[in-house]
């Protein structure tokens, strides 16, 4: 393996859109709520969090993952837990 291919194993490139897996559990930030359900932005990749009320907005929250649409870049998920506190709310 060349120095260059040494340097540079493991590394990969991040998408604006990434693609979610049915089941997976993630970290997300809430953006914004309606009262029962919010929103998650992941780059271009937008999550519905059901069950994430007004108490979730600007905190981190732990997510599972119901549906995905690889297409539209969108998905919904239900919310498992609070797991943190944006560094901006407060």
């Amino acid at each position: 393996m060349s120095l260059l291919g040494k340097y540079l194993k493991g590394w990969r490139l991040r998408a604006n859109r990434p693609t979610l897996e049915v089941g997976s559990e993630i970290d997300v930030f809430v953006a914004e709520t309606n009262g029962t359900s919010g929103r998650a932005y992941i780059g271009d990749t937008e999550l519905i969090v059901e069950g994430a009320g007004p108490e979730a907005v600007e905190k981190q929250v732990r997510v599972r993952v119901t549906e995905f649409d690889e297409t539209t870049a969108s998905g919904r998920g239900e919310l498992v837990e609070i797991v943190g506190e944006s560094s901006y709310s407060g």
